[in-house]
């Protein structure tokens, strides 16, 4: 089978659900490729949206979360037509072209974007394809319940009724959970993750990290940590990109031996088996594979929008806590740490959530009609 999977750039979690499911396809031998939707408008087009995401996640997080608010209470207005200028009409015949042309038999959408711009092409060019849309948070993104594909693949059961409610038929809401890489499934014992860490393993391990851009009250969290739990704990706290707060911490912190300042983590599966306690952004990448991995979480808002959903869901499951302020999450991990049946009961929740979590369910069902 020859599948396209339609990303999009303005968030770098669309980008790893895509290579989730790009890994799983190429395992079961299909042929798989991914494309940025708006570049089928144009490359300036994609770079604009995705300085615009950046600018307004990262400098004005209260725009962001307003802006999200609006378009998840005006929910039916959400179309193709909704975008100034039709812009995202602009790509629907370059992307016609190119999925004829190229011969696919699914096309697979991790963004409302391309599930816009697929649907159009579809219907415009009559295209026989399979085509499908992933949910990459723990919530309906305004639009998907107007993207008329034959799947739409949602992280949980309670996800999937509330799109059943918004008119999608429910043959078509398949629960997948959240894809991610086969890598970070994979779990190693902590105390044996510990060691290779030089961690001692009376230790509880606290890793702080807010996604690949950084950012966030990191500095402020981890100097309570630090004033708070002393050496009762061992800190690592991964910066991203954020070069600024890399350096402002790795002079503050960086000759503590219980501190560890990182840029972006290779082996990050690995770095979040030896943990403890995750205090992190609710992304939906983060939260699912915090899940999977089995490892309580402290949520911090950041930037608003679909992450608060991904925040109230864990929250209300027991499978993580939340603060606003450095000294709520650092009050947070003090209890955490001394209460080890609270951790247990958070780890059994979190199981419940990864139990839903099955990307291979998605290459499946896009494989079953093509048989037909």
């Amino acid at each position: 089978m020859k599948v396209l999977i339609l990303s999009c750039n303005n968030g770098n979690g669309h980008n790893a659900v895509a290579k989730a499911v790009q890994e799983r396809f190429i395992k079961r031998g299909d042929t798989c490729e991914i494309k940025d939707v708006l570049s089928f408008i144009s490359p300036a087009v994609s770079a604009v949206v995705a300085q615009a995401h950046k600018l307004l996640y990262s400098a004005l997080p209260k725009i962001n979360a307003f802006a999200w608010s609006n378009l998840v209470q005006e929910r039916k207005k959400v179309s193709i037509e909704t975008f100034p200028a039709n812009v995202l009409n602009l790509g629907v015949n370059p992307l016609a072209v190119y999925i004829a042309d190229g011969e696919y038999d699914a096309v697979v959408c991790t963004h409302v974007f391309a599930g816009m711009m697929l649907q159009e092409a579809v219907r415009e060019f009559a295209l026989e394809v399979k085509t499908g849309i992933v949910e990459t948070d723990y919530m309906v993104s305004p639009g998907a319940e107007s993207c008329d594909l034959d799947y739409h693949f949602v992280p949980t059961s309670v996800i999937a009724e509330e799109l059943n409610e918004l008119g999608i038929a429910e043959e078509k809401i398949v629960v997948t959970g959240i894809p991610i890489r086969t890598e970070i499934g994979k779990c190693v014992p902590r105390e044996e993750v510990k060691k290779k860490f030089n961690i001692s393993p009376d230790k509880k391990h606290i890793v702080v990290m807010c996604g690949s851009m950084g950012g966030g009250p990191m500095v402020s969290i981890t100097h309570y940590l630090i004033k708070n739990l002393g050496d009762r704990v061992y800190i690592s706290v991964v910066c991203g990109s954020d070069h600024t707060t890399y350096n402002q911490m790795k002079l503050a912190y960086g000759l503590r031996k219980n501190v560890k300042i990182l840029h972006y983590v290779k082996n990050i599966g690995d770095l979040m088996d030896s943990a403890d306690i995750l205090i992190t952004k609710p992304g939906g990448i983060s939260v699912t594979e915090a899940a999977v991995k089995g490892l309580p979480m402290v949520l911090i808002d950041i930037a608003g929008g679909c992450e608060d959903y991904n925040c109230g869901y864990f929250v209300s499951n027991g499978a993580a806590m939340n603060g606003i302020k450095a000294r709520e999450v650092g009050a947070i991990c003090r209890h955490l740490i001394s209460d080890n049946e609270e951790l247990c009961k958070m780890r059994e929740n979190l199981k419940t959530i990864a139990a839903e979590n099955n990307t291979e369910l998605i290459c499946e069902k896009m494989g079953e009609q093509n048989a037909d």
